[in-house]
């Protein structure tokens, strides 16, 4: 009787240790290693050097895990992702940073949104600026129609 109770106590022990949450176990990762940020060439026809900025200004913060930003002559869009705990704060971090980004570029309309279609969008702009495919026109033109989807309630 006493056997069948220590095998039993001995395989909810293994089994409990086993399917334990042990951090400890994982490896661990630096910040600059899990944020996603894509920095344009100044060599590009399109001078990318203010969003270069701010993509280094934004990816000092914890709570951003990926930056996508594209400027033009006198705007610029940032797109950034937030880590998924922080995202009941989105608004207040969303104006706390359009804020710090229009007090940093005070010579550009800057526009700061948070939504995964901006994201995707701004990483396809940047792939084209990076491979040389898109005017300054075209760029403009690209550019506004993505503030106008950013500014579309959803």
């Amino acid at each position: 009787m006493y056997k069948k109770i220590f095998i039993l106590f001995l395989g909810v022990v293994l089994l409990l240790t086993a399917c334990g949450n042990n951090l400890s176990m994982e490896p661990t990762k630096n910040k600059e290693e899990t944020i996603d940020i894509t920095k344009i060439s100044n060599e590009a026809l399109i001078n990318q050097q203010p969003s270069n900025n701010a993509k280094d200004l934004l990816s000092k913060h914890a709570e951003i895990t990926t930056v996508k930003a594209v400027n033009t002559d006198d705007t610029m869009l940032i797109a950034i992702e937030i880590e998924h705990m922080k995202r009941f704060e989105l608004a207040k971090i969303q104006k706390q940073y359009q804020k710090e980004m229009k007090n940093e570029f005070k010579d550009l309309e800057i526009e700061l949104s948070t939504d995964k279609k901006i994201i995707i969008e701004l990483d396809k702009l940047e792939k084209q600026i990076l491979d040389g495919e898109i005017s300054n026109k075209k760029l403009k033109k690209s550019l506004k129609q993505i503030v106008t989807l950013s500014k579309e309630q959803t």
